[in-house]
């Protein structure tokens, strides 16, 4: 396939459906990724990103990382803003008690070594396995293409889980012929498989990251997971547990953002969003000028790489 990147150079580009490279050339660049520029090197894996997301799209080949997967982790974002207060705490209360650890005087869940204390930027989280039934993962994933996140965020916003935006999802999921028979509380239960136990990841140098674990209360899937949270504490504020949904909603929907701005197009409307997503991503959006502050709350944004979106992808 030919790829046109964002500096309007042609990539000719081969992918198996294991989404391994078999082919890749430019002659605006050198062939060897120590002789281009950090930018030129950034153009390149991006065009790779997208051929692979082309693939899985076109063909329906399994080409993308599970937790890189902007479907899967809308998916697994849909599942969490559905939960009642109860449900968020039965799933991601370890995360939340977690997190509350680092900024107030309560005990951790797991306890973190002293280099994880000292270091920055510390990420807590718990893996997300999705429903392995793959014919209702595929007809939920086709409400990334409707504003029903949205009105699903602002339900996690309000605490609003009183059953009318989940009556308006049961609506939706009745008009696209997905069979929606246990009541609308248990919806995003029958979207996750399992949780993974709580976790604590940090960078002990560039090359190097470090974590501890919690012990699992339960056996999890042999595989990857299907989204994979990674929330900073100094950059949440809750003290609600509707404060802690809306934060995780928020945080997955900056990492679906973030698997379409790394691969050089547009998000959908709706994942147009500021705040932290991908860990390293930040780094990027930080240091390197070609990508705008995505992480940050209070950027001015006026590039979505609308320009360079092949006009079926926007939305």
């Amino acid at each position: 396939m030919s790829v046109i990147d964002n500096r309007g150079s042609e990539h000719l580009i081969e992918i198996n459906e294991n989404g391994e490279i078999k082919y890749h050339e430019c002659e605006d660049y050198a062939d060897n990724a120590a002789d281009r520029t950090v930018m030129e090197n950034e153009h390149n894996n991006q065009v790779r990103r997208f051929a692979r997301y082309h693939v899985y799209l076109e063909r329906g080949y399994d080409t993308l990382n599970p937790s890189r997967n902007p479907d899967r982790i809308a998916t697994a974002m849909l599942a969490v803003a559905s939960f009642i207060p109860d449900q968020v705490r039965q799933h991601f209360g370890d995360t939340r008690q977690q997190l509350r650890s680092h900024v107030e005087n309560s005990k951790p869940v797991v306890d973190e070594p002293r280099d994880a204390r000292q270091a920055d930027l510390r990420r807590v989280g718990q893996d997300i396995y999705l429903s392995s039934e793959k014919d209702f993962i595929s007809s939920i994933e086709e409400l990334t293409e409707t504003d029903l996140y949205q009105q699903l965020e602002a339900a996690a916003t309000t605490g609003a889980s009183d059953g009318t935006q989940l009556n308006e999802l049961q609506d939706t999921l009745a008009e696209m012929d997905v069979d929606f028979t246990e009541s609308a509380a248990h919806f995003g239960d029958s979207l996750i498989e399992a949780v993974g136990p709580v976790g604590v990841r940090w960078e002990e140098s560039q090359e190097t990251d470090k974590d501890v674990t919690a012990d699992s209360s339960q056996p999890l899937p042999d595989r990857e997971p299907d989204a994979r949270p990674q929330m900073i504490a100094d950059f949440y504020d809750f003290d609600t547990i509707e404060g802690f949904q809306e934060d995780l909603v928020h945080h997955l929907r900056c990492q679906v953002r973030d698997c379409y701005i790394e691969m050089g197009i547009a998000p959908p409307e709706a994942f147009r969003v500021l705040g932290p997503g991908f860990y390293e991503n930040i780094g990027w959006y930080r240091h390197h000028e070609f990508y705008p502050d995505y992480y940050n709350y209070h950027a001015e944004i006026d590039d979505w790489q609308e320009e360079h979106t092949p006009e079926g992808l926007l939305g």
